[in-house]
């Protein structure tokens, strides 16, 4: 064979290896799926108990909440500030669905769509409208092969009033 020839059949081999799926070994299999999806899970359950320390559980040291008309917030310690000051005026009822995730390496990210209700604690305490809306989530891999949110975006699907 020519040099040309060797050049196009190493080229050749190369897009063949970089084209092919990852081997069934390195595909998340269902324990990894269920680990994943146990991220939504605890978090909506701990939102419905009141249980901010465990809704703090969930996120990355370093994760990122972009809530709806505001500003980002960095980190777990103030995200458990933004879900405390709900928690702490309302008793929350959250029921969500996921309609779409993936799992590459280290990383998943998690789309769906939810609901909230809220009842007021006190008299003084606005009533809230139910609200339906949809999430983005990007989850980390910890080290201990735990999960946890490390982006948390989500916004309601009614226009601002």
């Amino acid at each position: 064979m020519g040099r040309v020839s060797l050049r196009i059949l190493a080229a050749m081999l190369l897009i063949s290896v970089a084209c092919r799926d990852r081997p069934a070994a390195d595909q998340p299999g269902p324990a990894e799926d269920a680990a994943v999806l146990a991220v939504d899970t605890a978090f909506g359950t701990a939102l419905n108990a009141g249980n901010l320390e465990a809704v703090g559980r969930t996120y990355d040291d370093d994760a990122l909440l972009l809530p709806p008309a505001a500003l980002p917030v960095r980190g777990r310690e103030p995200i458990q500030g933004v879900w405390g000051g709900l928690l702490g005026t309302y008793d929350v009822h959250l029921t969500f669905g996921v309609d779409r995730f993936e799992i590459r390496d280290d990383r998943a990210f998690v789309v769906g769509h939810y609901r909230i209700e809220t009842r007021p604690k006190s008299a003084e305490v606005p009533a809230l409208a139910p609200e339906d809306g949809k999430f983005l989530e990007v989850l980390k891999r910890r080290s201990d092969g735990s999960w946890s949110y490390l982006v948390d975006m989500f916004s309601p699907n009614a226009p601002p009033k």
